[in-house]
């Protein structure tokens, strides 16, 4: 007899409130809503094509986008978006095909939840 398991995949998310507080301190609450509505766009854009590079075997363009995420977690604060992001340039770079699908499912889960909190933290500045 057969069982089947759901697994839940819900690793905390790990942030750099200091980061987070210093932008907002530095900008201004408006412009650093602006910035982080900008890099929300920039993150699904990147997402987005870092999908298709997967999708069509691109290892090099693989790297390229994950490392943009990865910089733009760190940018941001958002350090499991930087870590999960840094973990895909691993995968793609190994050439392993079975971990590049993980480790991208992965940034996938931690991208979406890091989002909802930027927007958060937008929707509260303004």
């Amino acid at each position: 007899m057969s069982v089947i398991v759901t697994m839940r995949q819900d690793e905390p998310l790990r942030l750099d409130s200091e980061r987070l507080a210093d932008m907002f301190l530095d900008l201004g609450e408006a412009r650093a809503a602006d910035l982080l509505s900008l890099s929300l766009v920039r993150l699904e854009g990147l997402l987005e094509a870092l999908a298709l590079a997967v999708g069509h075997g691109r290892a090099a363009d693989c790297i390229d986008f994950a490392g943009q995420i990865a910089a733009l977690g760190d940018a941001l604060g958002l350090l499991s978006l930087g870590d999960a992001a840094r973990g895909v340039v691993r995968a793609a770079a190994s050439g392993d095909a079975v971990a590049l699908a993980a480790t991208q499912a992965r940034l996938i889960r931690i991208a979406r939840r890091s989002q909802r909190i930027a927007a958060e933290l937008q929707h509260r500045s303004g």
